[in-house]
Order: C-alpha cells, then structure tokens, then sequence
C-alpha cells in the first residue's frame, strides 16, 4: 500500500438510496479532502460499489477534520437524503488498480 493510501484512514461509511445523492457526496468527499490526491478518498464510491454494498459507500481522509467537515457539510446540504452508518479512524484506504 502506497504512503498516500495509508494516510486516507479516517473512514466515513454513509448509506443513501438515492444515486444523485451519491454522486453529490463524492463530489462533497472531493471538496472537503485536503490530500494531494483528493481521488483516494472517494475510490471504491462508484455506483457498482455501492449497489454491491446495499446502498452503502466508505469515504476516507487524511485528516479527523477534514472528515468532520464532510459530515457537517453533507448535514448542512443534503439534510434527511443519507446516514452515517459507522465511523472510524484506522481505516486505510487499498489501491484500486
């Protein structure tokens, strides 16, 4: 696993059921990530994913912050459209390829 992988390991998993909601908490994701590579932290978010996963993504950043602020953010925008199912804060996200 790369350095900038392992460092994308404060993981927010959501549910919405709705996909235009998805791609707005991807871009919401992309926003509030302050890494160099903003990409790691929505990978594995794509549609597939989430209609493999009953609905569910797992968001990942490199700072509690930064995560806090995705959380508040998507609160403030997208209020009753998703839920946080879980937190967590050694949650590195894999390379995809």
């Amino acid at each position: 696993m790369g350095a900038h992988h392992a460092a994308c390991k404060f993981s927010a998993t959501v549910m919405t059921a709705d996909v235009a909601v998805l791609h707005m908490l991807r871009a919401l994701c992309q926003h509030c990530e302050s890494g160099k590579y903003k990409q790691i932290a929505w990978g594995g978010t794509g549609e597939g994913d989430w209609r493999k996963n009953g609905n569910e993504v797992t968001f990942r950043f490199t700072r509690q912050a930064d995560r806090d602020s995705f959380l508040r953010e998507a609160q403030r925008l997208l209020p009753g459209l998703w839920h946080l199912v879980k937190i967590n804060n050694l949650d590195p996200a894999t390379p995809r390829r």
